[in-house]
């Protein structure tokens, strides 16, 4: 239910929706992804190396990998960066690559560790037992 209601918000419809990648104008860059990973917080990096390591070969994102690395160590004091500078087509890339199940992959594994993990064990420390308070913890 986390995911479904977290895909609301990030997309406007309940399917998961791997292959976003769009400027949504909110400072953070690129927002991709099921959950709206940025290329501006580091956490849309984190997913392209996972996935590029598992394929073990050049994907879309090649190209991209040295501005990506650069927008994404660029945090000031913890606050995003909206700076694409050499992302050109990266939206496109994101795209493509979301068709496999690798990329896909990817995705989940960071959303559950980064944040459907921790979130889970933060409700679990006050008490919440019900999923919809578990959701809203995510």
């Amino acid at each position: 239910i986390a995911q479904v209601i977290t895909n609301s918000f990030e997309h406007g419809t309940t399917t998961i929706e791997y292959g976003q990648c769009r400027d949504i104008g909110d400072g953070r860059g690129y927002t991709c992804g099921s959950i709206g990973f940025t290329t501006g917080t580091g956490d849309a990096l984190i997913v392209v190396e996972d996935y590029e390591k598992s394929k073990g070969t050049n994907t879309s994102f090649s190209p991209f990998n040295a501005a990506l690395e650069r927008v994404s160590n660029r945090l000031d004091c913890g606050s995003a960066n909206n700076d694409i500078v050499g992302l050109n087509g990266f939206d496109q890339a994101w795209k493509l690559e979301s068709c496999d199940e690798k990329f896909r992959g990817a995705q989940d594994k960071l959303a559950d560790t980064m944040y459907f993990l921790p979130a889970m064990g933060l409700a679990a420390d006050v008490g919440v037992k019900s999923n919809l308070g578990k959701a809203i913890f995510y």
